[in-house]
């Protein structure tokens, strides 16, 4: 793709911050830890058996046995990057420097300021992040803005480290099976590498969680390298979607609904550059692993402006208010995952735990509902706008009214991190 690019204004810009969350909390967190932990098992339980299958006597084995240990390195270094740089925090209760700007942009209730153009508010972190892809719970931290580089770095060096790995492993359980045949039939040559109960249990564990992590990081690579060619991150993929579903015209909308649609025009993504100045915006040298600008303005697309995003936001966020329904809870429903068991094993399985917490809920209640997916609906109480939740349609009133569900939704990220209101609605608080 090939279009002109409007560079970013020279506009003040709020000083990226680390937050709250010190070093020690960071790496001393279960995710952590169990990163470390399994990259160091790996790690030591393919060393050990390296050193017999290829000797450092030889420059092929010196070159085996280092190269892995590199790829040892340079995996817990970008992890610890990662997690210690993090995604670049805004600073509680910021303002634009031009007023007039407040109106398109959207502002943070938890964080009593304006979200910079393309962050999100975290509520794991509870703050908000510049260019927030997601909070991964490996680093303790979100990826974002400052730190995609790192991670992506170790998503890359994880897999091949764990491909790596495999491969040894796998020539050493080969020749400890055939240890005897070798030792009557071979010429000398072949290394002998023999297995105790404990190293053998080791070494299989090390070749299935090798074989594990480099599948599912190289889905996660290969997801998050699409994202970098595209100049976004998952919130934005989403919001891009949505941004698309909201100018198609439905057959049960109403003529003024079709206005409405009418008259927000056609839909472009402001921040694609093209795949070459995208990966630029990311990639800024081989050793240096910063990303381009300052986390709040940003190069666009000619043709758009630094809040051609935050207003389509602001627009969705409208919309989605629009299509909320007000519902009755007919039963109690404590919140727990297990406690949706009695409705049924099917609603039980596809009780939407990853995206988003239950919602307790008693009977008589009346919630707002926002959107709903197989069989479950997410919601709200009116007096309780950040406490949001699922539970199950079976209880409550569409289900024997016969209403058609809510929005379907495959996505939670914006939803989690919905706490954000207008300029305008902040005035009216």
């Amino acid at each position: 793709m090939s279009c002109d690019v409007v560079e970013a204004p020279d506009w003040p810009a709020p000083e990226a911050e680390v937050g709250e969350k010190t070093v020690f909390r960071r790496m001393f967190y279960f995710g952590t830890i169990f990163a470390f932990s399994t990259i160091t098992m790996i790690g030591a339980v393919t060393t050990f058996f390296a050193l017999q299958w290829m000797p450092v006597t030889s420059y092929m084995g010196l070159f085996n046995t280092l190269t892995f240990l590199l790829w040892n390195y340079l995996t817990i270094g970008n992890l610890f990057n990662a997690s210690f740089f993090g995604p670049g925090y805004v600073p509680r209760g910021w303002k634009p420097a031009n007023k007039e700007h407040e109106k398109k942009l959207q502002f943070c209730v938890p964080c009593d300021g304006f979200k910079v153009p393309r962050s999100h508010h975290c509520s794991k972190c509870n703050r908000c992040c510049m260019k927030m892809d997601h909070h991964c719970p490996w680093i303790n931290n979100c990826v974002g803005h400052r730190n995609h580089q790192y991670f992506l770095r170790f998503l890359f060096f994880s897999v091949v480290g764990c491909i790596h790995a495999t491969i040894i492993d796998g020539f050493a359980l080969y020749h400890a099976f055939f240890a005897g045949w070798y030792q009557r039939y071979g010429d000398g040559t072949e290394p002998i590498i023999l297995l105790t109960m404990y190293s053998f249990i080791a070494l299989i564990f090390a070749i299935a969680m090798a074989t594990a992590v480099a599948l599912a990081l190289t889905f996660l690579f290969v997801t998050q390298l699409r994202y970098v060619v595209r100049n976004r991150n998952g919130i934005e993929d989403y919001i891009h979607g949505k941004s698309l579903n909201m100018r198609k015209v439905h057959e049960n909308d109403d003529e003024e609904e079709i206005e409405w649609i009418k008259s927000l025009g056609e839909w472009t993504y402001p921040y694609d550059l093209g795949w070459k100045r995208n990966c630029r915006e990311v990639f800024i040298g081989l050793f240096d692993g910063r990303t381009r600008g300052n986390g709040t303005w940003w190069p666009v697309v000619e043709g758009c402006t630094q809040f051609t995003f935050t207003i389509d936001q602001l627009l969705q966020k409208q919309s989605k208010r629009g299509r909320a329904r007000i519902i009755t809870i007919g039963e109690d429903f404590d919140g727990t995952c297990c406690g949706s068991r009695r409705f049924g094993w099917k609603i039980w399985a596809k009780q939407p735990i990853i995206d988003g917490k239950c919602l307790k809920v008693s009977a008589g209640e009346t919630i707002v509902a926002t959107r709903g997916v197989s069989g479950w609906v997410y919601g709200f109480r009116e007096s309780e706008s950040r406490n949001k939740g699922w539970f199950p349609i079976a209880i409550t009133n569409l289900k024997r009214n016969g209403d058609p569900k809510t929005e379907e939704s495959a996505s939670s990220e914006e939803d989690k991190t919905d706490d954000t209101v207008s300029s305008e609605e902040k005035k009216d608080q």
